[in-house]
């Protein structure tokens, strides 16, 4: 954290935590420009039930298709369950925001 030891004391009473541990319940995204390091290190923080698909479309040299394909390809990769995929490719954002899938 950066948060500075002094600093995280005089916090935590008010938020009722460590503000690390608070940061854990925010929601995070894929929209690292494909980067699989980078996604596999906010699943390990925030947990396969935050994370959530994004691309940053259409901010990338072809815009738009290389980083959705790049993102898709290193979630297709990693090491994780196929539901822990689901979750994070789709079924995080039909929990939140109440989507349905046409069919359901």
């Amino acid at each position: 954290t950066r948060t500075p030891p002094e600093m995280e004391e005089a916090i935590a009473p008010a938020i009722g935590e460590k503000p690390l541990e608070a940061m854990r319940r925010f929601y995070a995204d894929t929209a690292t420009f494909g980067s699989r390091s980078a996604i596999e290190c906010g699943l390990e923080f925030f947990g396969p039930d935050r994370m959530l698909f994004a691309s940053d479309m259409p901010f990338d040299p072809e815009e738009g298709p290389g980083y959705i394909r790049e993102t898709l390809k290193a979630i297709g990769e990693m090491n994780i369950s196929d539901e822990d995929r689901r979750k994070v490719l789709s079924g995080n954002a039909e929990r939140i925001f109440r989507l349905k899938l046409e069919g359901e």
